[in-house]
Protein backbone atom coordinates (compact mmCIF):
# COMPACT_ATOMS: atom_id res chain seq x y z
CA UNK A 1 0.00 0.00 0.00
CA UNK A 2 1.45 3.35 -1.07
CA UNK A 3 1.46 6.29 1.38
CA UNK A 4 -0.69 9.19 0.25
CA UNK A 5 0.84 12.43 -1.02
CA UNK A 6 -0.76 14.30 1.86
CA UNK A 7 1.28 12.24 4.36
CA UNK A 8 4.58 12.24 2.44
CA UNK A 9 4.66 15.94 1.44
CA UNK A 10 5.07 17.34 4.99
CA UNK A 11 7.97 14.94 5.63
CA UNK A 12 9.74 15.99 2.42
CA UNK A 13 9.22 19.68 3.22
CA UNK A 14 10.62 19.18 6.73
CA UNK A 15 13.74 17.48 5.30
CA UNK A 16 14.29 20.30 2.78
CA UNK A 17 13.91 22.96 5.49
CA UNK A 18 16.33 21.11 7.79
CA UNK A 19 18.91 20.66 4.98
CA UNK A 20 18.86 24.31 3.81
CA UNK A 21 21.10 25.70 6.59
CA UNK A 22 23.69 22.96 6.02
CA UNK A 23 23.78 23.70 2.29
CA UNK A 24 24.08 27.44 2.94
CA UNK A 25 27.08 26.99 5.22
CA UNK A 26 29.12 25.36 2.46
CA UNK A 27 28.28 28.07 -0.09
CA UNK A 28 28.93 31.65 1.05
CA UNK A 29 27.69 33.34 -2.11
CA UNK A 30 24.49 31.33 -2.47
CA UNK A 31 23.13 29.20 -5.27
CA UNK A 32 20.55 31.75 -6.42
CA UNK A 33 20.77 35.24 -7.89
CA UNK A 34 17.93 37.66 -8.61
CA UNK A 35 18.78 39.99 -11.49
CA UNK A 36 17.02 43.22 -12.50
CA UNK A 37 18.10 45.41 -15.37
CA UNK A 38 17.25 47.85 -18.10
CA UNK A 39 18.57 48.93 -21.48
CA UNK A 40 17.49 49.20 -25.10
CA UNK A 41 15.79 46.92 -27.61
CA UNK A 42 15.71 47.26 -31.39
CA UNK A 43 12.81 45.56 -33.17
CA UNK A 44 11.91 46.39 -36.76
CA UNK A 45 11.95 50.18 -37.17
CA UNK A 46 11.93 50.96 -33.45
CA UNK A 47 14.46 51.28 -30.62
CA UNK A 48 12.96 51.52 -27.16
CA UNK A 49 13.55 50.97 -23.45
CA UNK A 50 13.78 47.38 -22.25
CA UNK A 51 13.29 46.06 -18.70
CA UNK A 52 14.04 42.57 -17.40
CA UNK A 53 14.14 40.39 -14.29
CA UNK A 54 15.57 36.90 -13.86
CA UNK A 55 16.24 34.27 -11.21
CA UNK A 56 19.49 32.41 -11.87
CA UNK A 57 20.11 29.04 -10.21
CA UNK A 58 23.55 27.45 -10.25
CA UNK A 59 23.88 23.87 -11.50
CA UNK A 60 26.43 21.74 -9.66
CA UNK A 61 27.93 21.54 -6.21
CA UNK A 62 31.02 23.75 -6.18
CA UNK A 63 31.04 27.39 -5.12
CA UNK A 64 32.43 29.45 -8.01
CA UNK A 65 33.90 31.97 -5.58
CA UNK A 66 36.03 29.45 -3.70
CA UNK A 67 38.71 28.90 -6.37
CA UNK A 68 41.36 31.60 -6.84
CA UNK A 69 42.39 30.26 -10.27
CA UNK A 70 38.84 30.33 -11.54
CA UNK A 71 35.98 27.93 -12.07
CA UNK A 72 33.42 26.92 -14.67
CA UNK A 73 29.79 26.22 -13.79
CA UNK A 74 26.37 25.89 -15.41
CA UNK A 75 23.14 27.70 -14.60
CA UNK A 76 19.47 27.75 -15.48
CA UNK A 77 17.45 30.95 -15.45
CA UNK A 78 13.74 31.74 -15.67
CA UNK A 79 13.27 35.31 -16.89
CA UNK A 80 10.75 38.04 -17.65
CA UNK A 81 11.17 40.96 -20.06
CA UNK A 82 9.05 43.92 -21.17
CA UNK A 83 9.23 46.75 -23.68
CA UNK A 84 6.73 49.06 -25.33
CA UNK A 85 6.77 51.51 -28.23
CA UNK A 86 4.56 54.42 -29.21
CA UNK A 87 4.93 56.48 -32.40
CA UNK A 88 2.46 58.39 -34.64
CA UNK A 89 -0.64 56.49 -33.51
CA UNK A 90 1.19 53.15 -33.45
CA UNK A 91 1.47 51.41 -30.06
CA UNK A 92 3.17 48.12 -29.45
CA UNK A 93 4.29 46.12 -26.45
CA UNK A 94 6.02 42.81 -25.86
CA UNK A 95 5.85 40.90 -22.56
CA UNK A 96 8.21 37.96 -22.61
CA UNK A 97 8.60 34.97 -20.27
CA UNK A 98 11.17 32.27 -20.84
CA UNK A 99 13.89 30.00 -19.51
CA UNK A 100 17.58 29.88 -20.36
CA UNK A 101 20.45 27.52 -19.73
CA UNK A 102 24.07 28.63 -19.85
CA UNK A 103 27.60 28.39 -18.61
CA UNK A 104 29.91 30.82 -16.83
CA UNK A 105 33.63 31.18 -16.19
CA UNK A 106 34.60 32.94 -12.97
CA UNK A 107 38.06 34.32 -12.18
CA UNK A 108 38.18 36.12 -8.83
CA UNK A 109 35.58 38.93 -9.01
CA UNK A 110 35.01 38.80 -12.78
CA UNK A 111 32.67 36.35 -14.48
CA UNK A 112 31.70 36.02 -18.12
CA UNK A 113 28.88 33.85 -19.41
CA UNK A 114 26.91 32.68 -22.45
CA UNK A 115 23.37 31.32 -22.51
CA UNK A 116 20.48 30.46 -24.76
CA UNK A 117 16.84 29.63 -24.27
CA UNK A 118 13.24 29.63 -25.38
CA UNK A 119 10.58 32.28 -24.69
CA UNK A 120 6.92 33.10 -25.14
CA UNK A 121 6.32 36.66 -26.38
CA UNK A 122 2.89 38.17 -25.68
CA UNK A 123 2.65 40.85 -28.38
CA UNK A 124 0.03 43.60 -28.41
CA UNK A 125 0.03 46.02 -31.37
CA UNK A 126 -2.49 48.84 -31.91
CA UNK A 127 -3.13 51.54 -34.50
CA UNK A 128 -6.14 53.90 -34.65
CA UNK A 129 -7.89 51.41 -36.96
CA UNK A 130 -6.64 47.98 -35.90
CA UNK A 131 -5.44 45.82 -33.02
CA UNK A 132 -3.38 42.60 -33.15
CA UNK A 133 -2.75 40.36 -30.11
CA UNK A 134 -0.47 37.37 -30.58
CA UNK A 135 1.43 34.91 -28.41
CA UNK A 136 4.46 33.65 -30.31
CA UNK A 137 7.42 31.42 -29.48
CA UNK A 138 10.97 32.67 -29.62
CA UNK A 139 14.55 31.56 -29.10
CA UNK A 140 17.47 33.62 -27.86
CA UNK A 141 21.24 33.68 -27.59
CA UNK A 142 22.93 35.95 -25.06
CA UNK A 143 26.30 36.77 -23.57
CA UNK A 144 27.56 39.04 -20.83
CA UNK A 145 29.70 39.53 -17.78
CA UNK A 146 29.29 40.13 -14.04
CA UNK A 147 31.59 42.12 -11.76
CA UNK A 148 31.15 40.86 -8.18
CA UNK A 149 31.16 43.74 -5.71
CA UNK A 150 30.82 41.40 -2.70
CA UNK A 151 29.23 38.05 -1.79
CA UNK A 152 25.70 39.38 -2.22
CA UNK A 153 25.89 41.86 -5.12
CA UNK A 154 27.21 41.95 -8.67
CA UNK A 155 26.86 44.40 -11.55
CA UNK A 156 26.16 42.84 -14.95
CA UNK A 157 26.06 43.80 -18.63
CA UNK A 158 24.46 41.69 -21.37
CA UNK A 159 23.88 41.54 -25.10
CA UNK A 160 21.15 39.42 -26.58
CA UNK A 161 19.58 38.41 -29.88
CA UNK A 162 16.01 37.03 -30.13
CA UNK A 163 14.37 35.26 -33.07
CA UNK A 164 10.57 35.20 -32.94
CA UNK A 165 8.01 33.08 -34.74
CA UNK A 166 5.91 35.46 -36.83
CA UNK A 167 2.23 34.74 -37.32
CA UNK A 168 0.33 35.38 -40.55
CA UNK A 169 -1.64 38.09 -38.72
CA UNK A 170 1.56 39.96 -37.85
CA UNK A 171 2.93 39.69 -41.41
CA UNK A 172 -0.32 41.11 -42.85
CA UNK A 173 -0.33 43.92 -40.31
CA UNK A 174 3.30 44.87 -41.06
CA UNK A 175 2.72 44.85 -44.84
CA UNK A 176 -0.35 47.10 -44.51
CA UNK A 177 1.51 49.61 -42.32
CA UNK A 178 4.83 49.61 -44.17
CA UNK A 179 6.86 48.42 -41.20
CA UNK A 180 9.86 46.15 -41.14
CA UNK A 181 9.50 42.57 -39.98
CA UNK A 182 9.40 42.23 -36.18
CA UNK A 183 10.70 38.65 -36.08
CA UNK A 184 14.11 39.76 -34.74
CA UNK A 185 15.04 41.72 -31.63
CA UNK A 186 18.47 42.91 -30.48
CA UNK A 187 18.90 43.93 -26.83
CA UNK A 188 21.66 45.46 -24.71
CA UNK A 189 21.19 46.09 -20.98
CA UNK A 190 22.85 46.65 -17.60
CA UNK A 191 21.67 45.59 -14.16
CA UNK A 192 22.28 44.36 -10.65
CA UNK A 193 22.29 40.77 -9.46
CA UNK A 194 21.50 39.96 -5.81
CA UNK A 195 23.00 36.64 -4.63
CA UNK A 196 21.39 34.59 -1.85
Amino acid sequence: MRPSVVRVLPIVLLLVIAAAPALAQSDEEGRWALGVGGGIVKSGDFSDSYFMASLRGRIGESDPGEKEKGSVYGFWEPEFGYWSSSNNGFKGEDMMAGINIGGAVRVRNFEYWVAGGIDVHMLDVKTPSRKVDDDVMGANAQFGFDIHVNDTLSIFAAGRFDLLQESDEQKTFEQQHGGQSSDQQSKAYLGLRFHF
